[in-house]
Protein backbone atom coordinates (compact mmCIF):
# COMPACT_ATOMS: atom_id res chain seq x y z
CA UNK A 1 0.00 0.00 0.00
CA UNK A 2 1.44 3.84 -1.13
CA UNK A 3 0.51 6.28 1.12
CA UNK A 4 -1.43 9.15 -0.71
CA UNK A 5 -1.31 11.85 1.59
CA UNK A 6 -1.78 15.86 1.91
CA UNK A 7 -0.20 17.80 4.83
CA UNK A 8 -1.07 21.17 4.85
CA UNK A 9 1.51 23.28 6.12
CA UNK A 10 1.66 26.61 7.22
CA UNK A 11 4.54 27.52 3.99
CA UNK A 12 4.37 24.73 2.19
CA UNK A 13 2.25 21.61 1.19
CA UNK A 14 3.19 18.30 -0.08
CA UNK A 15 1.46 16.51 -2.34
CA UNK A 16 -0.04 13.51 -2.70
CA UNK A 17 2.14 11.84 -5.31
CA UNK A 18 5.75 13.28 -4.43
CA UNK A 19 4.88 11.74 -0.33
CA UNK A 20 4.11 8.38 -1.91
CA UNK A 21 7.42 8.30 -3.70
CA UNK A 22 8.83 8.72 -0.50
CA UNK A 23 7.33 6.49 1.70
CA UNK A 24 5.06 3.49 2.25
CA UNK A 25 3.12 2.83 4.76
CA UNK A 26 4.40 5.44 7.08
CA UNK A 27 0.95 6.17 8.49
CA UNK A 28 -0.35 2.43 8.60
CA UNK A 29 -1.56 1.55 12.03
CA UNK A 30 0.08 -0.63 13.98
CA UNK A 31 -0.59 -4.08 14.38
CA UNK A 32 -0.52 -6.84 16.86
CA UNK A 33 3.45 -6.61 17.56
CA UNK A 34 5.14 -9.70 18.62
CA UNK A 35 7.72 -9.62 21.60
CA UNK A 36 10.29 -11.28 18.87
CA UNK A 37 10.45 -8.02 17.08
CA UNK A 38 12.03 -6.60 20.09
CA UNK A 39 15.31 -8.43 19.84
CA UNK A 40 15.02 -7.30 15.85
CA UNK A 41 18.18 -5.54 15.17
CA UNK A 42 16.10 -3.39 12.55
CA UNK A 43 13.57 -2.54 15.33
CA UNK A 44 16.15 -1.59 17.63
CA UNK A 45 17.17 0.69 15.16
CA UNK A 46 14.38 2.06 14.68
CA UNK A 47 13.70 2.86 18.17
CA UNK A 48 17.31 4.38 18.73
CA UNK A 49 16.82 6.97 16.16
CA UNK A 50 12.86 7.27 17.43
CA UNK A 51 14.27 8.21 21.26
CA UNK A 52 17.15 10.81 19.29
CA UNK A 53 14.23 12.28 17.21
CA UNK A 54 12.21 12.75 20.53
CA UNK A 55 15.00 13.79 22.50
CA UNK A 56 15.78 16.76 20.24
CA UNK A 57 12.29 18.17 19.91
CA UNK A 58 12.21 17.99 23.49
CA UNK A 59 9.10 15.24 23.76
CA UNK A 60 8.83 12.36 26.35
CA UNK A 61 6.90 9.11 25.07
CA UNK A 62 4.47 7.16 26.89
CA UNK A 63 4.19 3.64 25.51
CA UNK A 64 0.45 2.29 24.39
CA UNK A 65 -0.56 -1.23 23.86
CA UNK A 66 -0.20 -2.29 19.96
CA UNK A 67 -3.24 -4.21 19.14
CA UNK A 68 -4.66 -2.56 15.93
CA UNK A 69 -5.85 0.66 18.07
CA UNK A 70 -2.55 2.18 18.84
CA UNK A 71 -2.87 5.34 17.17
CA UNK A 72 -5.94 5.64 18.42
CA UNK A 73 -4.56 5.15 22.05
CA UNK A 74 -1.87 7.69 21.13
CA UNK A 75 -4.44 10.61 20.28
CA UNK A 76 -6.36 9.86 23.43
CA UNK A 77 -3.94 10.38 25.32
CA UNK A 78 -2.87 13.26 24.17
CA UNK A 79 -6.51 14.55 23.87
CA UNK A 80 -7.67 13.93 27.70
CA UNK A 81 -4.55 15.66 28.84
CA UNK A 82 -5.07 19.04 26.75
CA UNK A 83 -9.19 18.28 27.85
CA UNK A 84 -7.65 18.29 31.81
CA UNK A 85 -5.92 21.52 31.04
CA UNK A 86 -8.66 23.35 29.68
CA UNK A 87 -12.01 21.70 30.61
CA UNK A 88 -13.29 25.02 29.83
CA UNK A 89 -12.92 25.52 26.38
CA UNK A 90 -11.09 22.65 24.45
CA UNK A 91 -13.23 19.79 27.41
CA UNK A 92 -16.45 21.50 26.14
CA UNK A 93 -15.47 21.18 22.66
CA UNK A 94 -14.81 17.89 22.84
CA UNK A 95 -17.55 17.00 24.88
CA UNK A 96 -19.93 18.12 21.62
CA UNK A 97 -18.24 14.96 20.25
CA UNK A 98 -19.39 12.51 23.07
CA UNK A 99 -16.23 12.55 24.22
CA UNK A 100 -15.25 12.93 28.07
CA UNK A 101 -12.12 13.15 30.13
CA UNK A 102 -13.23 10.71 32.50
CA UNK A 103 -14.05 8.10 29.62
CA UNK A 104 -11.30 4.99 30.31
CA UNK A 105 -8.67 5.22 27.41
CA UNK A 106 -9.75 2.38 25.49
CA UNK A 107 -13.48 3.89 25.21
CA UNK A 108 -12.03 7.38 24.29
CA UNK A 109 -10.06 5.65 21.30
CA UNK A 110 -13.21 3.98 20.49
CA UNK A 111 -15.17 7.04 20.51
CA UNK A 112 -12.23 8.55 18.24
CA UNK A 113 -12.52 5.79 15.57
CA UNK A 114 -16.52 6.44 15.25
CA UNK A 115 -15.83 10.32 14.81
CA UNK A 116 -13.34 9.69 12.05
CA UNK A 117 -15.90 6.92 10.43
CA UNK A 118 -18.53 9.98 11.10
CA UNK A 119 -16.47 12.44 9.44
CA UNK A 120 -15.73 10.23 6.37
CA UNK A 121 -19.08 9.77 5.43
CA UNK A 122 -20.05 13.69 5.68
CA UNK A 123 -16.98 14.60 3.70
CA UNK A 124 -16.81 11.91 1.74
CA UNK A 125 -15.66 14.18 -1.51
CA UNK A 126 -13.13 15.04 0.64
CA UNK A 127 -11.54 12.20 1.91
CA UNK A 128 -12.31 9.56 -0.66
CA UNK A 129 -9.31 11.57 -2.86
CA UNK A 130 -7.04 9.39 -0.72
CA UNK A 131 -8.23 6.47 -2.37
CA UNK A 132 -8.97 7.62 -6.11
CA UNK A 133 -5.80 5.78 -7.35
CA UNK A 134 -6.68 2.19 -5.54
CA UNK A 135 -9.22 0.28 -6.85
CA UNK A 136 -10.75 -0.29 -3.63
CA UNK A 137 -14.34 0.57 -2.37
CA UNK A 138 -14.71 3.71 0.06
CA UNK A 139 -17.56 2.44 1.73
CA UNK A 140 -16.10 -1.06 2.13
CA UNK A 141 -13.40 0.54 3.86
CA UNK A 142 -15.56 2.31 6.25
CA UNK A 143 -17.59 -0.50 7.33
CA UNK A 144 -13.88 -2.55 7.46
CA UNK A 145 -12.06 0.72 9.22
CA UNK A 146 -15.12 0.41 11.79
CA UNK A 147 -14.47 -2.18 13.59
CA UNK A 148 -12.26 -2.31 16.60
CA UNK A 149 -8.52 -2.94 15.59
CA UNK A 150 -8.61 -3.25 12.59
CA UNK A 151 -5.51 -1.58 11.07
CA UNK A 152 -4.03 -2.58 7.71
CA UNK A 153 -6.88 -0.13 5.83
CA UNK A 154 -5.71 2.94 3.82
CA UNK A 155 -8.37 4.94 5.51
CA UNK A 156 -6.07 4.71 8.61
CA UNK A 157 -3.83 6.62 6.40
CA UNK A 158 -5.87 9.66 7.07
CA UNK A 159 -6.46 9.64 10.59
CA UNK A 160 -4.69 12.32 11.75
CA UNK A 161 -5.13 14.84 9.19
CA UNK A 162 -9.31 13.62 10.05
CA UNK A 163 -8.52 14.46 13.90
CA UNK A 164 -6.96 17.77 12.92
CA UNK A 165 -9.50 18.74 10.66
CA UNK A 166 -12.59 17.43 13.54
CA UNK A 167 -11.23 19.45 16.20
CA UNK A 168 -9.55 22.59 14.69
CA UNK A 169 -5.99 21.19 15.98
CA UNK A 170 -2.55 20.53 14.98
CA UNK A 171 -0.80 16.50 15.08
CA UNK A 172 3.23 16.43 15.65
CA UNK A 173 4.62 13.29 14.43
CA UNK A 174 8.31 12.25 16.15
CA UNK A 175 9.21 9.78 13.54
CA UNK A 176 11.67 7.11 13.46
CA UNK A 177 13.44 8.00 10.54
CA UNK A 178 16.76 10.45 9.73
CA UNK A 179 15.45 12.41 7.39
CA UNK A 180 12.38 13.27 8.51
CA UNK A 181 12.14 13.51 12.04
CA UNK A 182 9.04 15.52 12.41
CA UNK A 183 5.89 16.13 10.43
CA UNK A 184 3.22 18.19 11.05
CA UNK A 185 -0.12 17.52 10.02
CA UNK A 186 -2.57 20.78 10.19
CA UNK A 187 -5.95 21.52 9.21
CA UNK A 188 -6.53 21.30 5.61
CA UNK A 189 -9.02 24.69 6.30
CA UNK A 190 -7.24 27.48 8.43
CA UNK A 191 -9.10 29.26 10.96
CA UNK A 192 -8.44 32.47 11.96
CA UNK A 193 -7.06 31.44 15.22
CA UNK A 194 -4.00 32.24 15.50
CA UNK A 195 -3.46 29.30 18.25
CA UNK A 196 -4.52 25.73 17.90
CA UNK A 197 -3.81 22.91 20.42
CA UNK A 198 -0.70 20.38 19.61
CA UNK A 199 -1.14 16.76 20.08
CA UNK A 200 2.52 15.08 20.02
CA UNK A 201 2.99 10.77 18.48
CA UNK A 202 5.87 9.06 18.73
CA UNK A 203 5.82 6.51 15.54
CA UNK A 204 8.44 3.91 15.14
CA UNK A 205 7.69 2.75 11.32
CA UNK A 206 9.49 -0.94 11.84
CA UNK A 207 7.87 -3.77 10.22
CA UNK A 208 3.76 -2.68 10.29
CA UNK A 209 4.32 0.45 12.55
CA UNK A 210 3.33 1.60 16.17
CA UNK A 211 2.17 4.79 17.79
CA UNK A 212 2.93 5.82 21.07
CA UNK A 213 1.60 8.91 22.44
CA UNK A 214 3.86 11.58 23.48
CA UNK A 215 3.54 14.83 25.35
CA UNK A 216 6.07 18.26 25.04
CA UNK A 217 8.50 18.17 28.24
CA UNK A 218 8.02 21.87 29.53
Amino acid sequence: MFLFFIFFCEKKCIEQHLFSMIFDNLFRLCSCRNEMHHSDEDYLLHEQELNRNLSNANVQRVQVKGDGNCLFYALAQGLIYEMKKDANYFGRQLQTFGLSADLPLTSFAKRLRQICVEQWKLNEDFYSQFLSTENISFTKELRRFSKTGVSDSILGDVVPLTIANTFNIDILIITSLANLAQIEVKPSQQSSSTYRKVIYLAYNQYDLGHYDAAYHRN
